[in-house]
């Protein structure tokens, strides 16, 4: 994707991500689902960088995991995501897709899995997510992914951008079948 290609929203969220990069919490984002139950759940989800076309982005999560469970039921989520230097807001509603193990983004999955450290590989090798805790497991990290092992790729179909700094902007970013749309509103 060229530069007169890309989208605005995406212009100015890279922006943001350098002009924050110097505090490392600015990686993390709240990611929200839909639960099983039908009631909204957040947590907060490590950004694992860009697809390489950037149209897209990756978290992690343990296919055991209860938002794997919410993803299957339902793929629409949204990510929220504040940078504290440059005092933005992000919301990006997206369609997330996961890639297990055996799918066509095996390579996603491998090129993630060799970018984590050891006590992050370690915990898709634990329990099932929330069972109570094993005292004496042994974990043998592999150089391949668990199965358990699984990569979000969320898709922003919508995206509202908020500035809270001296002069105050919005603008609602939406993607149609003829590509992005844009427009400021009131803050």
């Amino acid at each position: 994707m060229t530069e007169a290609e890309t989208p605005v929203w995406l212009q100015q969220l890279k922006r943001a991500i350098r002009g924050n990069r110097r505090d490392a919490h600015n990686r993390y984002v709240q990611f929200a689902t839909l639960g099983l139950d039908g009631k909204p759940r957040v947590r907060m989800v490590v950004f694992r960088g860009f697809s390489r076309s950037e149209a897209s982005f990756f978290i992690i999560t343990d296919a055991r995991s209860e938002k794997a469970k919410e993803l299957a039921q339902c793929p629409d989520v949204e990510v929220s995501w504040y940078f504290t230097q440059t005092r933005e807001q992000f919301r990006l509603q997206c369609s997330a897709v996961t890639h297990n193990h055996g799918t066509d983004a095996d390579l996603h999955r491998d090129a993630l899995w060799k970018g984590l450290s050891d006590a992050a590989k370690a915990q898709f090798f634990w329990s099932e997510p929330g069972l109570p805790s094993g005292e004496s497991q042994s974990l043998e990290i592999t150089t391949h992914p668990p199965e358990s092992f699984v990569v979000i790729e969320c898709s922003p179909q919508r995206v509202d951008h908020l500035v809270l700094a001296k002069i105050q902007r919005r603008t609602l970013s939406d993607l149609t079948a003829s590509g992005w749309t844009e427009v400021s509103i009131n803050p």
